[in-house]
């Protein structure tokens, strides 16, 4: 037993040092992350996940500093930050990234995933490399893709329960060609707008509604101006999490295997949260006393295949791609 003990620590010491030793020569990195969520959100806690593991792997070699809520920037800026090294890592919408690389929009295509486990086959499997590869010469390395959910619609002036129900609405939407076409073909009038301006606006009824996953209800508290809130699934709301390329290139191959590790562990433990808390939210939503609606949705998958047929040249063979995935 003495024997197989001193063996055993002897190996357990030699893991050790052979551990620190593969960094022991790198260089030493702080890095500043940057994420839009609030401190209570899924991005929040996906992002204290990633830094323990980021320093835990690296031996402590690369250290993270969080900046959430969009302290340091927003959307298509915070991407272009990181394209310019002001922020090191940024977790952005596809919708932002498309900013920069035109085929991420097709991500933000309606109706195109029918659940998680698809989009996650998706963004995992081949289709995910080819628009990690397209980013590259961005100078932007796509490490993971995080979960933001699928969106929906809430407005001020009636349930909605039909695609009929829709038309004539002035509904926010994101600064996004995909995103306003989609509206149109819905029959909406699309407004679209920073998001920083919507309460305003639904206060002061620029605006009957907007669209955005379950969170925004509570986390905003948009539920004081939205009265109705219909469960369409519209949209996925893909979030990569991005960090500079010539930054990522410099690290050490030890390094660089340390962020791929921690960038998909904490990704597979955001994902799960951001999934198990959507239904909480719709929770919180119904105790609002926001009636709730879940229209079927084969006319809104009939009313947007104009979309389809607008962007078919733009993306190609990739949307016949992501359509065949079950």
């Amino acid at each position: 037993m003495k024997k197989f003990s001193v063996s055993f620590l002897c190996t357990a010491w030699l893991t050790i040092v052979a551990f620190s030793n593969a960094f022991a020569a790198d260089s030493v990195y702080n890095l500043k992350m940057h994420h839009p969520g609030p401190l209570g959100h899924p991005y929040h806690q996906g992002a204290l996940e990633f830094k323990e593991r980021v320093e835990k792997y690296s031996a402590n070699t690369i250290t993270i500093d969080i900046f959430p809520n969009n302290e340091l920037a927003s959307g298509r800026q915070a991407v272009e930050a990181v394209q310019f090294g002001t922020i090191d890592i940024a977790l952005e919408s596809s919708m932002a990234v498309t900013n920069f690389e035109k085929i991420f929009g097709v991500l933000d295509m309606p109706f195109l995933f029918p659940n998680r486990d698809v989009v996650y086959k998706v963004l995992d499997g081949e289709i995910g490399k080819i628009l990690a590869k397209k980013l590259e010469d961005k100078n932007l390395e796509l490490l993971y893709f995080w979960d933001n959910g699928f969106r929906n619609i809430s407005n001020s002036k009636k349930p909605i329960n039909s695609v009929e129900d829709l038309k004539g609405l002035k509904i926010r939407v994101p600064e996004s060609k995909v995103y306003i076409a989609t509206f149109e073909a819905l029959g909406a009038i699309p407004t679209p707008m920073a998001f920083s301006e919507l309460f305003a606006a639904l206060q002061l009824k620029t605006v009957d509604g907007q669209e955005n996953p379950n969170g925004h209800m509570i986390a905003y508290k948009l539920y004081e101006v939205q009265p109705y809130f219909a469960i369409t699934n519209h949209i996925y709301a893909a979030e990569p999490l991005l960090i500079r390329k010539d930054l990522f290139d410099g690290f050490s191959g030890a390094q660089k295997d340390a962020i791929l590790k921690a960038a998909k562990e904490a990704g597979d433990i955001q994902r799960k949260l951001s999934t198990d808390v959507e239904s909480d939210y719709l929770r919180q939503i119904k105790e609002q006393k926001v009636e709730v609606t879940t229209p079927e949705l084969s006319a809104f998958r009939n009313a947007v295949k104009s979309v389809y047929d607008s962007y078919s040249e733009n993306f190609g063979a990739l949307i016949e791609q992501i359509l065949a995935v079950k």
